[in-house]
C-alpha cells in the first residue's frame, strides 16, 4: 500500500510538471523565435561548421543578422567538444531548433531523474515533489539552456564510478568537456584517493579535444584555453554584457560585488574578487573536511556529492536561475529527509525553509523584493543564495539518525 502511494505521488508530480511547467515553457518557446540563450549554441555551431571561429562573437552576430533572427547573440564560451552536442541543429532554422531543444531538455530531465532513483537511492516521492516545487526546471527549458546536457553524463559517471571507476571517469570527463564546471566532481574522488576515475576523466578531456579538431582547429582551441577560459576566474565571461549585479544572480562573487562594485558592471573589483576567492576556498575546505569523514554508503556519497554540486553552482561569477537545475541531486536528497517520523521534532524545519527559499519562482521573488520595505529588500534579493548556503551546510551534516523502533514493533 505504501509503495503504491509513493508511485501515486510521483504520478501527481509528473502531471503537475506537465501542466504548470512544461506547457508554459512550450508556450514561451513557441512564441520566442529569437531562441533566447539557445541562440548562442546554435550560431556557434553554424559558424564553426562553416569553418569560422565560434568564439568570435562578431561572426555569430553577423550570421544572426543575415538570417534576420536577432540583432546580436550572447558570446559562446563553452569548451570546443560541446559543439558536437549541437550537430543536430545543422539543417534547422533557429526557431525550429529552439523548439527541438525544449523536447531534448525534457528527455534529459527524465533521464537525470531516473539516474537519481537508480543510482543514488532517491525515493520516487522525492522526485514527484521536486517536479512540483523546483522552478529552475521550467526556467532552464524556456531559456533553451544546455545545463542538463552536462548534468546527465556527470550523474551517470558518479553512479558508474562506484563499481566501474574507469567508465565513471570517462563520463564525468565528457560532462566537463561539455561544460567546465563538472570537473569539480574530480575533487570527490581525489579526497578519497580514488585516482583511476581522475585519470580516465583527464584522458577523456584530451581525447575529446583531439576529436573536436575538425570543428575547432588548434588555433581556436588555443583561443579557448588561453583567452576565454582564464577570464572566468576574473569574472570576465568573454565579453558577456549582462551585469553581475542582476537580481537573478545568486553567486558568491555577486555578494561581494554588491559590497565592492567594480568600475564595470560586468567585471569584479579587486576587493570583490579576492574576497570571493577567500570565501570559496573556505567553503571548499569545509566540504573536504566533511567529505573525508563521510562513510562509503550510497546515501553518504549522495550527500557529499550534493554539497559539492552546490559549490559547483555558486562559485562562478554568474549563478542564474537556470543554473539551479544542476541541483537535482542535493534538492531531492534533502526532500527525502522531510518525511515522518522525524528523528528530532523540528529537524525538517531548516530543510523546508532552505528548499522554499531556493525554489520559489524568480518573478515572485522580484515582485516581493520591490514591494518589501527598504531594510527587507536586500534579504529578499539574496534569499536564494541564503537558501543555497543552508542547503550546503545541511548536506555537510552526518546522516540524520533513524528513529528507534517503538516497543510495540520491537522483535520478541
Amino acid at each position: 500500500m505504501i509503495t503504491r502511494f509513493r508511485w501515486w505521488l510521483l504520478g501527481l508530480g509528473v502531471v503537475i510538471h506537465l501542466l504548470f511547467s512544461f506547457l508554459p515553457a512550450r508556450k514561451a518557446v513557441w512564441e520566442g523565435g529569437h531562441g533566447r540563450d539557445f541562440a548562442s549554441y546554435y550560431y556557434a555551431y553554424q559558424v564553426a561548421s562553416d569553418g569560422g571561429d565560434p568564439y568570435a562573437t562578431d561572426a555569430l552576430n553577423a550570421m544572426a543578422r543575415a538570417q534576420s533572427t536577432r540583432a546580436s547573440v550572447q558570446p559562446y564560451f563553452y569548451p570546443p567538444p560541446f559543439l558536437y552536442t549541437m550537430a543536430w541543429v545543422s539543417p534547422l532554422s533557429l526557431a525550429t531548433a529552439y523548439r527541438g531543444m525544449l523536447f531534448l531538455n525534457e528527455a534529459l530531465l527524465a533521464a537525470c531523474l531516473f539516474v537519481l532513483v537508480r543510482g543514488f537511492g532517491v525515493p520516487v516521492q522525492a522526485i514527484g515533489a521536486l517536479l512540483v516545487i523546483w522552478s529552475p526546471i521550467p526556467d532552464n527549458a524556456k531559456m533553451g539552456q544546455a545545463n542538463l546536457i552536462a548534468l546527465l553524463p556527470a550523474l551517470l559517471g558518479l553512479w558508474a564510478a562506484r563499481t566501474r571507476p574507469w567508465l565513471g571517469g570517462v563520463l564525468v570527463g565528457v560532462a566537463a568537456m561539455f561544460k567546465m564546471s563538472p570537473a569539480l566532481f574530480l575533487l570527490f574522488w581525489a579526497v578519497r584517493r580514488e585516482w583511476r576515475p581522475c585519470v580516465a576523466a583527464a584522458l577523456t578531456a584530451v581525447g575529446l579535444s583531439v576529436l573536436s579538431l575538425p570543428l575547432c582547429p588548434l588555433a581556436i582551441q588555443r583561443e579557448f584555453y588561453l583567452e576565454v577560459l582564464p577570464g572566468f576566474g576574473k569574472g570576465d565571461y568573454h565579453g558577456l554584457t549582462v551585469p553581475i549585479s542582476l537580481s537573478a544572480n545568486h553567486s558568491i562573487p555577486d555578494i561581494f560585488n554588491t559590497l565592492w562594485p567594480g568600475s564595470s558592471k560586468t567585471a569584479l573589483s579587486s576587493s570583490a574578487l579576492w574576497a570571493s576567492r577567500a570565501v570559496s576556498l573556505a567553503a571548499l575546505g569545509a566540504w573536504v573536511w566533511a567529505a573525508r569523514r563521510a562513510g562509503s554508503s550510497v546515501a553518504e556519497h549522495a550527500r557529499a556529492l550534493g554539497a559539492l554540486t552546490i559549490l559547483m553552482v555558486i562559485l562562478p561569477t554568474y549563478t542564474y536561475e537556470h543554473h539551479l537545475v544542476f541541483l537535482l541531486l542535493p534538492a531531492t536528497v534533502l526532500i527525502a529527509q522531510v518525511r515522518p517520523p522525524f528523528s528530532r521534532r523540528f529537524a525538517a524545519i531548516p530543510v523546508v525553509l532552505a528548499l522554499a527559499a531556493v525554489a520559489w519562482p524568480l518573478p515572485l521573488l522580484n515582485d516581493t523584493m520591490h514591494a518589501a520595505p527598504l531594510w527587507l529588500a536586500p534579504w529578499v534579493r539574496e534569499s536564494k543564495f541564503i537558501g543555497l548556503c543552508i542547503m550546503f551546510f545541511l548536506l555537510l551534516l552526518p546522516l540524520p539518525a533513524k528513529p528507534a523502533p517503538s516497543p510495540a514493533s520491537s522483535p520478541g
